[in-house]
């Protein structure tokens, strides 16, 4: 991709951005990548809900608001692919994907999720990954194609994504990305007694054990 008008990096490099948004507040947190991602400089511009709608294409956003606004209301996981344009004009391919926490009450309060830039191909992403992590053992690729599955399936994502998304939190939490999938996996099965629907809790509590609400 093109990097855009003042905005520092690599103009090769395809950006994950990584965002909070608190309900009751309506305010939103935004990583540097989602602030270059939009083609703004890190901590330039308030995050706003107004702004991140105005950077969707005008024929997506209503599908994304929708998605958005079913998040907000029961907090189960959902991936939601669109277009974004940055602040010099360029066209980008995203994913998003995000779940909801809920309080005490079972009210949505945070959202927590990803934008991917999926723009151009992921095929030497993946390739990279291989080469260096899964090809280690034949054990931490069955791991990390299993944990891709959970995460395709949790977000209705596919696996190029679900590959990123992995890669993007073992960078945030210097975790090995086959110890994150094997974590993945570890919490995955329903314990005995236990509600199928946590599983999307308990896949958030592996994904974001390093963040502070």
């Amino acid at each position: 991709m093109q990097q855009a008008a003042g905005v520092g990096g690599d103009a090769t490099d395809a950006l994950t951005g990584v965002f909070v948004y608190r309900v009751p507040e309506d305010t939103w947190w935004w990583s540097d990548e989602m602030y270059r991602l939009l083609g703004h400089e890190p901590d330039s511009v308030e995050p706003t809900t107004a702004l991140f709608r105005e950077h969707r294409h005008p024929d997506d956003r209503e599908r994304v608001e929708s998605a958005l606004a079913a998040v907000r209301a029961d907090g189960r996981p959902f991936g939601c692919y669109h277009r974004i344009t940055d602040t010099s004009g360029e066209e980008h391919a995203v994913v998003l994907v995000a779940d909801g926490r809920t309080d005490d009450d079972g009210s949505v309060v945070t959202l927590r999720g990803f934008v991917i830039d999926v723009t151009e191909s992921l095929v030497s992403h993946a390739r990279d990954l291989a080469e260096s992590d899964v090809t280690r053992a034949r054990v931490s690729q069955q791991d990390i194609d299993l944990a891709r599955g959970i995460l395709m399936a949790q977000y209705g994502i596919d696996a190029d994504v679900a590959l990123r998304l992995l890669r993007r939190r073992s960078q945030d939490t210097n975790r090995k990305v086959r110890d994150l999938a094997r974590e993945l996996l570890a919490v995955a099965p329903t314990p005995a007694g236990g509600a199928r629907q946590d599983l999307s809790r308990r896949v958030g509590a592996v994904l974001y054990a390093r963040e502070t609400d």
